[in-house]
C-alpha cells in the first residue's frame, strides 16, 4: 500500500472508529505528515512510497534529523504518541510486516496537577453569568452542563436535543472509540436548560440577536429533534473553540487567576466528586477513561488537598 494512502486510512479510523475531536485527529494528522513528508524528501519526494519504507532505522533517523527543542516536552511527548499508534494500527491490518511500535517508549510525561475550581469559585463564575438575555442563558447552562456531567467538550459540540431526557435527568453522550454512557443533569442544570430552551423558542425584544438570527433559533429548535443543543447567533451548532472562549471569559469576569477551559471545568466536577466521597471507579465510569490509571489524578489532586488540611488543622503540624 502506498505511505499516503495509509495515512489517509488511518484517518478515516481515527474520525469514524476512534470517534477524536476534530482538533485530535488534525494533531496526529500533522504529526504523521511531518514524519511521511521527511521520508518522501530522504526518498526523492516519490508518492509512489510503499508502506514498507516504514521502519525503525528511518524512525531512529528521523529523530536525529528533527530539531525538537523548539517543542514543548507535551508535543513531543504527542508526536511519539501518533507514530506509536499509527504504526501499531498498520501491523495489526498487516500493511506492515515489521513490528516496530512495541520499540518505541516515548518519554514521560511531568508529574503536573490539573487546575480546578473550588466550590466556592465555581459558584462565583456561574453568578456573574447575566441570564436576562438568550447568549447568557445559553452561557449559563453550558457551563452548568459540564460541571453538572463532566463531558468532554467534543462531546458537549455533538450533543444533539434528543440525547438530553428531561423527565429522567439523564443524557446519553458518545466518547471516544463511539462508546456511549449515560450522564446525570442535576436540577440547576436542568432549570437552566429549560430557560435556554425558553428563549430559544420565543423571540424577546431585549435578546441581543438580530430578527434573522433570532427566526433560525426560533426555527431550528424542535423537543427531541436531532438538532444541536447549544446554538450560536447564527442558529448553528455552537463549536468547541467558542465554548472555551465562553468558559474563559467568565472565570475572567469573577476575578480568578487561575487558567481553566472547559476541560477544567471537566476537572472540577471529578475532584469534587472524589472531595465528597464518590469512588473512583464511579468517577471513571461518568468520565468515560478507558483506563483506571487517567483517573488516578484526581487522587493526587484529593491527597494534595487533604495533607493542606493536616497542616492547617493538626497541633503539631504548625
Amino acid at each position: 500500500m502506498k505511505l499516503k494512502q495509509s495515512l489517509n486510512l488511518y484517518i478515516k479510523y481515527l474520525k469514524y472508529e476512534k470517534n477524536l475531536s476534530k482538533l485530535s485527529v488534525e494533531a496526529y494528522k500533522q504529526d504523521l505528515e511531518q514524519f511521511i513528508n521527511y521520508l518522501l524528501k530522504k526518498h526523492g519526494n516519490k508518492d509512489s512510497l510503499e508502506t514498507e519504507v516504514v521502519s525503525l532505522k528511518n524512525f531512529r533517523q528521523y529523530l536525529k534529523d528533527t530539531d525538537f527543542t523548539r517543542y514543548s516536552k507535551n508535543t513531543v511527548i504527542r508526536k511519539y504518541s501518533s507514530l506509536k499508534s499509527f504504526f501499531k494500527f498498520l501491523e495489526k491490518n498487516a500493511i506492515l510486516s515489521d513490528c516496530i511500535s512495541s520499540l518505541i517508549i516515548p518519554p514521560k510525561k511531568d508529574g503536573r496537577l490539573y487546575s480546578f475550581l473550588s466550590q466556592h469559585e465555581i459558584n462565583k463564575v456561574l453568578s456573574c453569568i447575566k441570564t436576562r438575555v438568550i447568549n447568557g442563558a445559553r452561557d449559563r447552562a453550558l457551563i452548568e452542563f459540564i460541571y453538572s456531567t463532566g463531558a468532554r467538550i467534543s462531546e458537549v459540540e455533538n450533543l444533539k436535543n434528543c440525547d438530553i431526557d428531561i423527565e429522567k435527568n439523564e443524557v446519553k453522550v458518545i466518547g471516544k472509540g463511539r462508546k456511549p454512557r449515560t450522564l446525570y443533569l442535576n436540577s440547576q442544570t436542568v432549570y437552566w436548560l429549560k430557560e435556554y430552551e425558553n428563549y430559544k423558542n420565543a423571540q424577546k425584544p431585549e435578546d441581543k440577536f438580530n430578527r434573522k438570527a433570532s427566526a433560525a433559533l426560533h426555527n431550528q429548535y424542535i423537543s427531541g429533534s436531532r438538532d444541536p443543543v447549544f446554538l450560536n447567533r447564527f442558529g448553528k451548532k455552537l463549536s468547541a473553540r467558542s465554548m472555551r472562549n465562553i468558559v474563559i471569559k467568565y472565570v475572567k469576569l469573577a476575578q480568578i487567576d487561575k487558567k481553566i477551559s472547559p476541560h477544567g471545568i471537566r476537572h472540577t466536577f471529578a475532584t469534587h466528586l472524589l472531595q465528597e466521597g464518590a469512588g473512583i471507579r464511579e468517577i471513571q465510569e461518568l468520565l468515560g477513561h478507558a483506563n483506571i490509571s487517567t483517573t488516578q489524578i484526581y487522587t493526587h489532586l484529593n491527597i494534595k488537598k487533604i495533607r493542606q488540611e493536616y497542616d492547617k488543622c493538626h497541633p503539631r503540624a504548625k
